[in-house]
C-alpha cells in the first residue's frame, strides 16, 4: 500500500481563486478509489 500526502495552496470553500481546488479535492478520491490501470 502506498500513503500519498496530497498538499495544495487552495482549500475550497475557503480560499477559491482558481480550479486548483477542485483538483486538489478530486484528486485523492479519484486516486484512492481506482480498480486497476
Amino acid at each position: 500500500m502506498i500513503r500519498l500526502l496530497s498538499v495544495a495552496s487552495e482549500v475550497y470553500p475557503l480560499i477559491k481563486t482558481g480550479g486548483l481546488a477542485d483538483v486538489a479535492g478530486a484528486l485523492p478520491a479519484a486516486l484512492g478509489g481506482g480498480g486497476g490501470g
